[in-house]
């Protein structure tokens, strides 16, 4: 219960953002009302009070800032000064957006921390951030590499998802802890999440115990729409609380996604279900090899929809909020 104040003051907060902010977005208004009109009323907010206020601000602007400062766009502000970021194959373009996810997740207060690892001579660069919690760990990740291209959508799409969904929880403060990871070298074999999962989530592990993991949430490739509105969730009968949570989400955010549930590894997942780990990934309707530029140097933020990816954005944070918000009482 000691979140419950913090939980109804962004509903107030937020509920304020949706009707003054720079542009008005689709949708936001109305889930945040529903839940401003519970949060002045008797009865204390609800999880799906939460879900649905944390939703309806994420917002258009800050998607379009970030895709561009990871894609090289337009160039991103590090402690250093602003770095130009065209790829995120070399090992300058990984570290440089790797520098930049720290230093995102910590101006909106979110601590962060970046992890070093060696793969065959090369440095890979993981990074971690962390809204500590009382209860068990929930993981919301994203790929942090590309093939040597922009990577809008393969996995800038997904960085971006991870960079404002921890906005938005830090400001309910989250009753579970929740670990935001962006991890390398996900592109040569999910080499990152698997050094990932083996040292952080095994040390966790080793002192909690299994009944202390909730599971991974993983966005991958999550802002192209071909036309469908449709997305899918990658459960293989291993994503535990994760799946019920999204399709909840939907109802929560009343999205205009279709989800589907599919079969599908091939990402960072993978690796906590080797691990015996609940996990699921979030994609768009191509499930990679159908996205037209996949790998190709013309994956840039032309090619993307904002208003999908704000959509898709909007279910995985009211997700997250419905897996790590404090219990309804």
């Amino acid at each position: 219960m000691r979140h419950l104040g913090a939980a109804l003051g962004v509903l107030l907060v937020l509920g304020a953002l949706a009707g003054c902010g720079p542009e008005e977005e689709p949708g936001g208004s109305g889930t945040t009302a529903r839940a401003i009109e519970r949060a002045q009323g008797s009865e204390p907010p609800t999880r799906v009070d939460v879900a649905e206020a944390a939703a309806s601000g994420i917002e258009g602007s800050s998607i379009r800032a970030h895709l561009a400062h990871l894609t090289g766009a337009s160039p991103a502000p590090l402690d250093g000064g602003t770095v130009t970021i065209t790829e995120r194959g070399s090992a300058e373009g990984r570290r440089a957006a790797a520098e930049y996810m720290e230093l995102s997740f910590e101006r909106v207060g979110v601590p962060a921390r970046i992890l070093e690892f060696d793969l065959d001579g090369r440095r890979g660069y993981n990074v971690e951030a962390t809204l500590q919690g009382s209860g068990k760990h929930l993981w919301v990740s994203a790929h942090l590499d590309s093939t040597y291209n922009p990577g809008a959508n393969d996995n800038a799409s997904g960085l971006v998802s991870i960079l404002l969904i921890a906005e938005a929880m830090e400001q309910i403060r989250p009753e579970h802890t929740i670990h935001f990871v962006a991890y390398d070298f996900e592109e040569v074999g999910a080499i990152g999440s698997s050094r990932y999962v083996e040292s952080v989530v095994g040390e966790i592990l080793e002192r909690e115990g299994e009944s202390a993991i909730i599971g991974n949430l993983n966005n991958d490739m999550v802002g192209y729409d071909d036309g469908g509105s449709e997305a899918a969730v990658g459960t293989c009968n291993q994503a535990g609380p994760i799946d019920d949570a999204l399709v909840r989400a939907s109802e929560v955010v009343d999205s205009p996604i279709e989800l589907r549930d599919v079969c599908l590894g091939r990402s960072d997942h993978q690796n906590f279900w080797d691990a015996g780990l609940p996990a699921a990934v979030l994609t768009d309707g191509s499930m990679y090899d159908g996205y037209p530029w996949y790998h190709e140097s013309g994956d840039t933020v032309d090619k993307l929809d904002v208003s999908y990816l704000r959509e898709m954005i909007q279910l995985s944070t009211a997700a997250t909020a419905l897996l790590a918000a404090p219990e309804d009482h």
